[in-house]
């Protein structure tokens, strides 16, 4: 458009300077004259025309916000970039995200499971760094949960010295599901996690979080010795003092001194110098004989951008790979793949929860969204069993002969009925995609072309043979099968298995049986505290009432309440100690013990918990003094009756050589622990050594003289589990003291 309007321009400049030296002329010259004008607009107008179709052509291609496409990081696969938009500081890059818990995997898998590769390891985030996290599980055990962040936080890369954008706030809800919703406990509680930008953003930018500096420390074996901000600071301070010889130092510029040189001598007798400085510092950095430096790899290989890093505006070492990380819109849309179709709402369907929707018309057969698959060999890592035992070493172990529900993330990977494989798709909001059946779903998976496919030879190959790869290697993409509104809510049909055990699930359902009608979780009742203490709707409840535990949650008192008070924190064990409300005084007062509890853990002969004998009461506290935390297993994802299934892959784009589980013959079902397949295999390495496998029960190193004496103690061990289920006064008791572990 621009080349356009100048030709215009020039055309109107020409006429001007015609009319200024004005004369009459002959009709045919006029005539002719007449013509060439003609020509000369309608050949502008023409190319304005094609040019305006060709730039609108390509803008519509150029709609999007967000692609995936391969990383300006060399080896580290796809990233995330801005599209055709400049962001501003402190706006939201992308829309809100989820996070699905991964509770304590290697303790509840067995040996033969937690020697695999787990590549979700090299996804997920500390749980710790989140709120609402520590009544999961209880904080002494915060640290065997990690976080599965699906969207950005899996997609995009992280740049130390580049990061560009910062979490947001993440929220906790169940979406307004009621307690006798059948989906209570079937998807995610953790949501609400977007970015924004610390700094504008320009469009084609990488998009870079940050992964912390221990990411990196813990894995020098896969992305070598990687250097960090102070690394960078030291690495301009050397630069600077070699680039400073070149410039100032008369006895290395030779040339200065020679009247005949000339300022294009110097400048190349200072270029040569600066060169071999810098290949003395490189060469020392990549002698073998050399300790590995974080500084000295901090240095740009190339000299020339180590001097444009050192100019004015250069950002120092530290962005030595700015430019390259961004990219020009034209080579996303040949090389990546927009991400941002999706947004996220309230779902249409059902107690499904939150939904995913599309953000702009997508046509039939169009994409909708890519989702890079990380693979999970053998579902069984995904079991996790819900009654726990003492074994001969005293330890609270799981009992494998008893019941199990699964990992909540299982729900948001797909599967096959004969098959171990797990395929759990990242990517922006594709996990929110919600299930429809038949017609009404207008969204399907298919396999990504294979020049967009780390592995696509994967495909061809048995699962034992790529299962153990740290690496994704495979993609779905998400595409429409019809045209799609802007709006419009996106459902893809999960498959009849699963339709069936959904089904299964809705009519056996009894949350009666399950829950305390009038049951609520913390962050439930954490908002309702701040209501007013006039609105009859909400009553806390005293000593004289169900005891909130009965239900799952604790009530706690500030301890800074507590300090106006006189009471000393510093002696008990937490700054926070639990509380129960003798009674309401009046409007807001509160009469309000509080209570210090032992932990008799190490005493299996007493309760697992007993009263202080000192236990103040306090007049007066305010509503707003109290809080509530969810004991420890006691949230809804972890019960028994939580729904749990994948989703399905069509047997008709499912490879023949991954179908390793054939339940058939057995009359086994779908989803049945360990007995699913390769059952011999399985048993071997359960008889190499069943104590092992029970949390490290046999001290590690330590051999056994044979297999008899191995089986002999497996028995022993058993014989004493059994025992000790024996003495356990009632199922209740042996539950209280799993979940408070």
């Amino acid at each position: 458009m621009k080349h356009s309007r100048s030709v215009i321009g020039r055309s109107r400049r020409r006429s001007r300077s015609r009319s200024h030296c004005w004369y009459r002329l002959p009709a045919r010259i006029i005539s002719l004259g007449a013509f060439r004008t003609f020509l000369i607009i309608a050949t502008t107008i023409t190319t304005s025309i094609i040019k305006t179709t060709a730039t609108s052509s390509t803008m519509a291609h150029i709609e999007c916000g967000v692609y995936l496409a391969p990383s300006s990081i060399p080896g580290a696969g796809l990233g995330m970039y801005v599209g055709n938009r400049t962001i501003q500081e402190g706006t939201a890059v992308t829309d809100e995200d989820i996070l699905i818990p991964i509770i304590e995997r290697t303790w509840h898998n067995e040996k033969h499971l937690t020697e695999k590769n787990f590549l979700w390891d090299e996804y997920i985030w500390n749980s710790n760094i989140f709120p609402f996290t520590e009544p999961e599980i209880g904080l002494d055990l915060l640290d065997d949960m990690q976080m599965v962040s699906p969207g950005v936080g899996s997609a995009a890369n992280c740049y130390l010295t580049m990061v560009n954008v910062v979490d947001n706030d993440i929220k906790v809800s169940r979406e307004g599901l009621l307690n006798d919703s059948p989906g209570q406990g079937a998807f995610s509680i953790y949501h609400g996690r977007s970015f924004r930008a610390t700094n504008e953003m320009e469009p084609g930018q990488e998009i870079f979080v940050n992964y912390g500096e221990e990411y990196f420390g813990h894995r020098e074996h896969i992305y070598g010795i990687l250097p960090m901000q102070d690394d960078f600071d030291a690495a301009d301070e050397i630069l600077k003092i070699a680039q400073s010889l070149t410039i100032y130092n008369d006895g290395i510029v030779a040339t200065a001194e020679d009247e005949d040189a000339t300022d294009e001598d110097d400048e190349t007798v200072r270029e040569e110098v600066w060169d071999d400085l810098h290949s003395v510092i490189k060469d020392i950095s990549n002698n073998p004989y050399t300790k590995p430096s974080r500084m000295l790899n901090a240095i740009p290989s190339d000299p020339s951008i180590a001097k444009e890093v050192l100019e004015d505006g250069g950002g120092g070492t530290a962005w030595q790979d700015h430019k390259r990380s961004i990219r020009a819109l034209e080579w996303l849309e040949e090389h990546g793949q927009c991400a941002d179709n999706i947004g996220v709402g309230k779902s249409t369907i059902p107690d499904a929860g939150r939904g995913a929707f599309a953000t702009r018309f997508v046509p039939s057969g169009g994409l909708v969204s890519p989702a890079p698959l990380v693979h999970v060999g053998d579902l069984d890592t995904m079991a996790m069993f819900t009654e726990h035992v003492y074994n001969k070493k005293d330890k609270l172990v799981p009992n494998r002969s008893g019941a199990y529900t699964w990992q909540l993330m299982l729900n948001y990977c797909f599967a096959h009925e004969q098959s171990t494989l797990l395929l759990c798709p990242y990517g922006l909001l594709s996990s929110l995609i919600n299930h429809s059946s038949g017609e009404n779903a207008n969204t399907r998976i298919q396999w990504s072309e294979k020049d967009r496919m780390r592995h696509p030879e994967w495909l061809e190959n048995p699962i034992e043979a790529w299962a153990a790869e740290y690496h994704t290697g495979l993609q779905f993409d998400f595409v429409a099968k019809r045209d799609i509104e802007k709006g419009e809510e996106l459902l893809i049909d999960y498959g009849p298995l699963w339709q069936d055990a959904w089904d299964t699930h809705v009519r056996a359902f009894r949350f009666d049986e399950y829950r305390f009608e009038q049951y609520l979780p913390s962050y439930e009742l954490d908002e309702l505290l701040l209501k007013e203490d006039n609105d009859l709707s909400f009553r806390l409840r005293t000593e004289d009432d169900r005891d909130y535990r009965l239900d799952g949650v604790q009530l706690y008192c500030r301890g800074w309440y507590l300090a106006k008070y006189g009471i000393e924190m510093q002696h008990w064990t937490r700054e926070t100690p639990m509380c129960s409300i003798v009674r309401k005084l009046g409007k807001d007062s509160y009469l309000v013990r509080i209570i210090e509890w032992i932990d008799n853990s190490k005493d299996r002969r007493s309760d697992y918990y007993a009263y202080h004998q000192k236990s103040p009461i306090i007049r007066g506290l305010p509503r707003d003094a109290f809080f509530f935390e969810d004991l420890p297993y006691a949230r809804d994802i972890h019960q028994e009756w939580a729904f749990r299934h994948p989703m399905m892959i069509p047997d008709d784009m499912f490879p023949k050589i991954w179908k390793n589980a054939d339940n058939e013959p057995n009359g086994r079902t779908f989803l049945e622990f360990v007995k699913r397949a390769l059952d011999d295999e399985e048993k071997d390495d359960e008889d190499e050594g069943e104590d092992d496998d029970d949390d490290d029960d046999e001290d590690e190193g330590e051999d056994d003289d044979d297999d008899d004496d191995e089986n002999e103690e497996e028995e022993d061990n058993e014989d004493y589990q059994n025992d000790e289920e024996e003495d356990d006064d009632d199922d209740d008791d042996q539950s209280v003291r799993s979940k408070q572990r």
